[in-house]
C-alpha cells in the first residue's frame, strides 16, 4: 500500500502535466441568451429570420463551409443575401476573405451585424480586435473608440438619416446593450469607397449603419449585432428594417444565407470546437480513470526475482548454431568443412598430394570420392550445397580411412 500512493501521485502529476503542455484548452461556451446561429430560438438566434423567411417562400441557407463554398451551393450566382455576424467564433481565413469578395464583386449583398456599440452576451470575451481587422479588411473601414459606456441593459437607437429605399416605413431601429459597450468613429482606408451613412445613434448623432458599394454587389454594415436577432425583432421597426433588406436585396431565384459556420455550426473539421467538445472531455477523463484502477490495482507493486538457474550448455550451443546457420552461406561452410578435411589427409601424408593419396592410398571408394569432388567444385563457384550429406561423406571417410 506504501507504494501505490507515491504512484498514484505521480500518475496524476504526469497526467496534468501533459493536459498543461498539449491538450488545447476549452474554448469560451455559448450564451444562456443563444447564439447567432439559425438554428437557435434563443433571443440572440436567428431561428425567428429563418421561419419568416420559409413563410414567405424565400430560398434560405445554412452555410456550414468556407466562404469559398457559397458559389456551388445557391441556386443563383447573383442576387442573393448573406447574414455574416461580427464577431465570429470560428475567424475567416484569408483565402475565405478574397472568395467572400469575389462574390460580392459578382452581385451579392452581405448583412454585416457588428457588436460594436452593443455588446451581446454571447460575445463577452471573444477577440474583439480580430472582429476590427476583419472589418476593415471587408469594408475599407478603420473604426476607432472615442469612449466607453459602462451602462448596460438599455436601449440604444438609431434613426434614419434621409429617405432610403432600405428605411422605407422605419422610424428608428433598437439594440438592447446587455454588456458595457463602445462609441465607435469609422474612417474610410485610402483607395477604399467612402460609404453611405443611412443611420445614427439617436443620443450622440455618430453614424451607427452604413451601405457601401462594392463591385455590382453591396455591403449593408450595422453597428450593432443584435437589431436582426429573435429578441431584436420584437424592438420598434426591426423587423421592418429586415424586410426591407430582404426585399431590396434578394433577386427572383435568390437566397438569403445565414453564416452558421463561422459561428460555431459547421460541418468541416474544427480543431478549437473538437476540443471545446465536453464530449470529448469526458470520455478522455473515463480513460483516465480506468487506466489508473488498472495500474494501481491489478499490477504488482514489486518485481519478483526469478530463482537462479544453471545455464543449458546445449541450448546455448543450439542458439549459436541456428544463428550462424542463418547468416552464413551454405557454400562457405562447405568449402570450411572440405579444407578441414583435406588439412587433417595433409597431416598423414605430408610428402603426397591429398585428393592423389585419398583416390589410391586411403582405399575409398570411387563413389566417395567423387562425390567429395563435386562438392568441392560446387563450393568454389558459389553453388548452394546439402550440408547434411556433406557432413556425413566426411564423417564416414573420417571413420573409415583416417582412423
Amino acid at each position: 500500500m506504501r507504494e501505490r500512493l507515491p504512484t498514484l501521485l505521480l500518475a496524476l502529476g504526469a497526467l496534468l502535466l501533459f493536459y498543461l503542455l498539449f491538450v488545447p484548452k476549452p474554448q469560451r461556451a455559448g450564451s444562456p441568451e443563444g447564439l447567432p446561429l439559425s438554428i437557435d430560438g434563443r433571443a440572440d438566434g436567428y431561428l425567428a429570420t429563418w421561419r419568416w423567411l420559409g413563410a414567405q417562400h424565400i430560398r434560405r441557407l445554412s452555410l456550414r463551409y468556407r466562404y469559398g463554398r457559397l458559389p456551388t451551393l445557391l441556386h443563383r450566382p447573383t442576387g442573393n443575401l448573406l447574414l455574416l455576424t461580427l464577431p465570429q467564433r470560428v475567424p475567416m481565413q484569408a483565402d475565405e476573405l478574397d472568395a467572400l469578395r469575389r462574390w460580392i464583386d459578382q452581385g451579392n449583398t452581405v448583412l454585416v451585424v457588428a457588436a460594436l456599440d452593443d455588446t451581446p452576451l454571447w460575445s463577452f470575451g471573444a477577440d474583439g480586435t480580430l472582429a476590427l481587422t476583419d472589418l476593415r479588411r471587408l469594408t475599407g473601414l478603420k473604426f476607432t473608440s472615442t469612449s466607453t459606456s459602462l451602462l448596460h441593459g438599455r436601449q440604444l437607437e438609431f434613426v434614419g438619416v434621409d429617405a432610403q429605399p432600405l428605411l422605407a416605413g422605419v422610424s428608428r431601429l433598437q439594440s438592447v446593450a446587455a454588456l458595457p459597450a463602445g462609441n465607435w468613429s469609422e474612417r474610410p482606408l485610402p483607395g477604399a469607397s467612402v460609404p453611405l451613412t443611412l443611420a445614427t445613434r439617436r443620443n450622440l448623432g455618430t453614424p451607427a449603419l452604413w451601405l457601401q458599394s462594392r463591385g455590382a454587389g453591396q455591403i449593408i454594415l450595422c453597428a450593432a449585432a443584435s437589431p436582426v436577432s429573435n429578441a431584436g425583432l420584437l424592438l420598434a421597426d426591426n423587423a421592418r428594417f429586415l424586410a426591407n433588406v430582404v426585399s431590396w436585396s434578394v433577386g427572383p431565384g435568390g437566397t438569403v444565407v445565414f453564416d452558421d459556420a463561422h459561428e460555431g455550426l459547421a460541418a468541416f473539421y474544427d480543431a478549437a470546437a473538437f476540443f471545446a467538445d465536453p464530449r470529448l472531455h469526458r470520455s478522455l477523463g473515463w480513460l483516465v480513470v480506468l487506466w489508473l484502477a488498472f495500474v494501481l490495482g491489478m499490477q504488482r507493486m514489486r518485481a519478483v526475482r526469478a530463482p537462479w538457474q544453471a545455464v543449458d550448455e546445449g541450448a546455448y550451443i543450439d542458439a549459436s548454431a541456428r544463428y550462424l546457420a542463418a547468416v552464413v552461406r551454405s557454400e562457405d561452410i562447405g568449402r570450411r568443412l572440405i579444407e578441414e578435411f583435406i588439412a587433417e589427409i595433409r597431416r598423414r601424408a605430408p610428402r603426397t598430394d591429398p585428393w592423389d593419396w585419398l583416390r589410391s592410398a586411403s582405399g575409398a571408394p570411387e563413389r566417395d570420392y567423387r562425390a567429395l569432388e563435386r562438392f568441392h567444385a560446387r563450393t568454389r563457384s558459389g553453388a548452394r550445397i546439402d550440408l547434411i550429406t556433406l557432413q556425413t561423406l566426411l564423417a564416414r571417410l573420417r571413420r573409415n580411412h583416417l582412423t
